[in-house]
């Protein structure tokens, strides 16, 4: 036995405060479980129809945070994966979006793009490879890694690469996705990880299981009037998948794959239907399995981001019955996940929490229609109008070098050739964008950087703010709106629903915690995702991650 284990492993004998004092009740894996878009009002408005295995057993032998709060803006799936595992916000971990403005490299960057590694597991090409490189945080994993070594196994998986890597950390064994663009719907990884995927990999590949889902027909798992709390299934406010001639069941997803062109990817298909999280569930059961995970006293940790609800969020929007379907599919997937667990690791002897990265906006066409504030925000109108506006003020030059939905980036090399302070432009930019329609706030990031805060959403916005990555002006919008691309859309023409906001229907989320030491009940005081990885630390009696901002639960530590 190596050192670091048999010091680990000394240690574990000792009580550390964390509900008991016996060692033996430690948790020997930790799951991580994030659903994409999923807000708290959906474990009540599904409750009817859930089974008694999945969220309600959470519920019933868990404990529930119900007033689970986002305190940041932008509340997207980038940013709240990192939030939630480094237990800071976008100030602290650089994650400011799913992608943004590089000011050095002229060009919009992704979040965990890295042009020095590579895809592995891909059949063909596959151009920038993936890592946390910019990460500017350590994660839970991290630290759990350099305390016990490689002796614990850390292993995070997802349909989105965001949603592996951000979890996965620095230091884990492995980050694997989905990647339906350049192969037949394989998981791979990168070469920041390893130089080849492990056979278990390649053999879950070559079983085709994606290729087999792309053979089924999705049908309503309960009968049509089962779903009484969703709109009709076809309705004016989903957007019409490829292949279908409107937004309702059956999905036929071999005819539907039909009319893809040769050579066309067609496993995104699987993104929107409850097999894209079956498979997700399938890999990840596949991985407890074959890399022993909690199989000795040296705590694992396995990351489950379940990305299926935030691309039919997009897709149909909140109201959907494909919505309460892939939810009371997703119970069923939660409830063969924890059978699992019990069997391979032992009730009692591992931790889970589940939460979300984010919420979701009502669909603002349907909003409109029930007499609700909604309105778009044309950005590239908006740019065009403050472009002009700059131009009669400092003379007709590029001032705009990028414009995003809640980042303007301004051009600071022209303005510092003119002569003009850097603050200065960013005000008068400002200024103008807060008269824009739709438009809260727009704040500078001179004020952001120096200036502390003080009403709700300015706050949450400052939160979000990372001066090196961020905007010169970010914008805060009205809570009916939504921002577009689309010059000629009309509010009636939008199909499919949009996050991002700092208010309650995208950043109240669920924290349920089940399993080893955690005891049953239930509260309603305010808590961020900052708490997840200081009650992590704790209940693993680690040190606790420089920057993380937020305190332990106490109700689970008792």
């Amino acid at each position: 036995m190596g050192s670091i284990r048999l010091i680990f492993l000394l240690l574990l004998t000792f009580p550390v405060g964390y509900g008991q004092s016996d060692a033996a009740l430690r948790p020997k894996l930790v799951v991580g479980v994030v659903v994409d878009q999923m807000r708290f009002d959906y474990l009540e408005k599904y409750r009817e129809n859930f089974g008694d295995g999945g969220f309600l057993r959470l519920l019933r032998e868990g404990y529930s945070f119900e007033n689970m709060q986002y305190d940041y803006i932008p509340t997207v799936t980038a940013a709240g994966h990192a939030s939630i595992y480094t237990g800071t916000t976008p100030s602290g971990h650089g994650i400011i979006g799913n992608s943004w403005y590089d000011r050095d490299a002229g060009r919009i960057v992704d979040n965990v793009g890295d042009t020095t590694v590579q895809i592995i597991g891909s059949l063909m090409p596959n151009g920038e490879g993936r890592s946390p490189a910019r990460l500017m945080a350590p994660t839970l994993s991290d630290r759990l890694r350099e305390w016990a070594g490689p002796e614990s196994r850390i292993i995070s998986i997802s349909l989105k690469d965001r949603g592996a890597i951000l979890p996965g950390g620095h230091q884990a064994d492995a980050a694997y996705w989905h990647d339906w663009e350049t192969s037949p719907g394989y998981f791979v990884s990168s070469t920041y990880y390893m130089d080849a995927l492990p056979a278990w990999v390649e053999d879950f590949n070559a079983a085709g299981l994606s290729e087999n889902y792309m053979h089924q027909t999705w049908t309503p798992l309960l009968p049509m009037e089962a779903y009484k709390n969703s709109a009709p299934d076809d309705n004016p406010y989903e957007v019409v998948l490829k292949g279908k001639d409107a937004p309702v069941f059956p999905y036929d997803l071999a005819a539907m794959r039909s009319e893809y062109g040769e050579g066309q990817p067609y496993h995104n298909i699987l993104w929107a239907t409850p097999y894209g999280n079956e498979l997700v569930r399938e890999f990840a059961l596949r991985a407890l399995r074959s890399e022993e995970l909690g199989k000795d006293s040296i705590p694992d940790f396995l990351g489950i981001s379940f990305s299926t609800p935030d691309v039919a969020g997009h897709t149909f929007g909140p109201q959907s019955v494909e919505m309460a379907d892939i939810y009371l599919r997703l119970d069923r997937d939660i409830a063969k996940l924890l059978q699992a667990l019990d069997q391979e690791v032992g009730q009692g002897r591992y931790l889970l929490f589940l939460t979300s990265d984010h919420g979701v906006h009502p669909v603002v066409s349907q909003a409109q229609e029930q007499g609700l504030p909604a309105g778009l925000a044309v950005l590239p109108r908006y740019r065009q109008d403050l472009m002009f506006h700059l131009s009669l003020r400092y003379g007709a030059f590029n001032w705009i070098e990028s414009f995003g939905t809640e980042q303007i980036y301004l051009n600071r090399k022209l303005a510092e050739e003119k002569g003009i302070p850097l603050a200065e432009i960013q005000q008068v930019a400002a200024a103008f964008m807060a008269e824009q329609p739709g438009v809260r706030y727009a704040l500078t990031a001179s004020d952001l950087a120096e200036k502390a805060m003080k009403a709700p959403l300015p706050a949450m916005l400052q939160k979000g703010f990372y001066a090196n990555r961020s905007g010169d002006v970010l914008l805060v919008y009205e809570p009916g709106y939504a921002p577009t691309m689309n010059y000629r859309i009309a509010v009636s023409e939008v199909r499919g629903a949009t996050h991002g906001s700092g208010y309650a229907f995208d950043t109240h989320v669920p924290l349920l915690w089940f399993g080893a030491g955690i005891p049953q009940g239930s509260t309603d005081r305010l808590v961020h995702p900052a708490n997840i990885v200081p009650t992590l630390t704790r209940v693993l009696n680690l040190t606790p991650l420089p920057g993380a901002a937020g305190q332990p639960l106490d109700e689970l530590l008792d």
